[in-house]
């Protein structure tokens, strides 16, 4: 039997995760105007690091200001976000826990209100709920990929432990990846070659001892949202491509779908991907307890797994579950509260 508290090993010269109970990525809207750093921000992250949680994963980091997704939402597009980063790392490490940055480009996922210009995707596309996309040009994927690999040098600068790309949710990584989406007829029209290049890069500018991490979804928004049907084959071909461009552990959101069979079967996501990738498996998707958490850990479906919305109402969550004592009860309007500026986990 696995405690939640037992560290997770990445392999090679990594450092182990200091227990199995990860942060997931979550979008907090405090940043100031520009993207950077705020107390607010800060003390989030500390609170969490003091409640016990052993990794914390900073979310939706957008590497380029044409690739914000939302207002007030953190960045690292230049090197003057990167002292903001520096101060989480040490909230974090003060406590005992790693932290990373989630690297994010929004693509067509964004407006033109908040970018000043129009967004951009694979291709022309309108994502529902967002403006109009237009189809990027090479030279500006390039570009983006460069954008990836700076933003991930910076966040070493700043002292992050690993470092994770987010190829999830219909933003831009996986819209290359949505063959509903990607219409191109260039190199870029294979649905692997961006996620590989930006993978590439990204570990380029870690170098080797720095674990990189990788969150995806075979969904847009929810599991019902239109997409181009993934299959087994497509899913095998994504995992073994973005592994050798030097993914060492999966990110697999499910939304709130993780004990959900996928492709018609009832083996879950995480399941699949253990046929084709011994890499370790992260998994978010209604995980809300102390107990389920380990049951599904134990019961072969992840290694480790990433809380949400159970973090957001109780930082302590961890703490508590290592006291044998329940955390609070997940609240249905925790965003609104957040977005109110208040922590109502603290």
């Amino acid at each position: 039997m696995t405690s939640l508290f037992s560290p997770l090993p990445l392999g090679g010269d990594f450092p182990a995760l200091p227990n199995r109970i990860v942060m997931g990525p979550m979008t907090l809207n405090q940043a100031t105007e520009s993207g950077h750093m705020t107390d607010w921000i800060v003390d989030w992250y500390r609170r969490r690091a003091a409640g016990g949680t052993g990794t914390i994963i900073g979310a939706a980091v957008f590497v380029s200001q044409g690739g914000r997704g939302w207002a007030n939402a953190v960045g690292i597009a230049d090197d003057s976000y990167t002292d903001g980063w520096r101060r989480c790392v040490e909230a974090a490490h003060a406590h005992g826990a790693l932290f990373g940055t989630q690297l994010f480009h929004g693509g067509a996922a964004s407006k033109v209100a908040l970018l000043g210009q129009q967004p951009v995707s694979a291709s022309d596309w309108t994502r529902e709920g967002f403006d109009p996309a237009r189809a990027l040009l090479a030279e500006e994927i390039e570009q983006i990929i460069e954008d990836f690999a700076a933003g991930a040098r910076r966040s070493i600068e700043a002292g992050c432990d690993f470092v994770e790309l987010h190829g999830a949710h219909g933003y831009l990584l996986h819209q290359f990846w949505r063959r509903d989406v990607n219409q191109r007829t260039d190199k870029w029209g294979d649905p692997l070659a961006f996620p590989s290049a930006v993978t590439e890069a990204v570990r380029r500018a870690i170098g080797p001892k720095i674990p990189l991490l990788y969150r995806f979804s075979t969904h847009a928004d929810d599991p019902a949202a239109p997409n181009f049907p993934v299959t087994p084959e497509s899913l095998r071909d994504f995992l073994i491509a973005l592994e050798a461009a030097g993914v060492d552990a999966w990110d697999i959101s499910c939304w709130r779908e993780s004990r959900r069979g996928y492709f018609g079967t009832e083996t879950l996501l995480s399941d699949w991907v253990r046929q084709f990738s011994s890499k370790p498996r992260i998994v978010a998707g209604n995980i809300m307890t102390p107990q389920e958490a380990t049951d599904y850990i134990n019961d072969g479906h992840a290694e480790a797994v990433a809380l949400a919305r159970a973090l957001i109402v109780d930082a302590e969550w961890a703490n508590k579950a290592q006291r044998g004592e329940l955390p609070r009860p997940v609240l249905d309007d925790s965003w609104r509260v957040i977005n109110q500026g208040t922590d109502p986990g603290g």
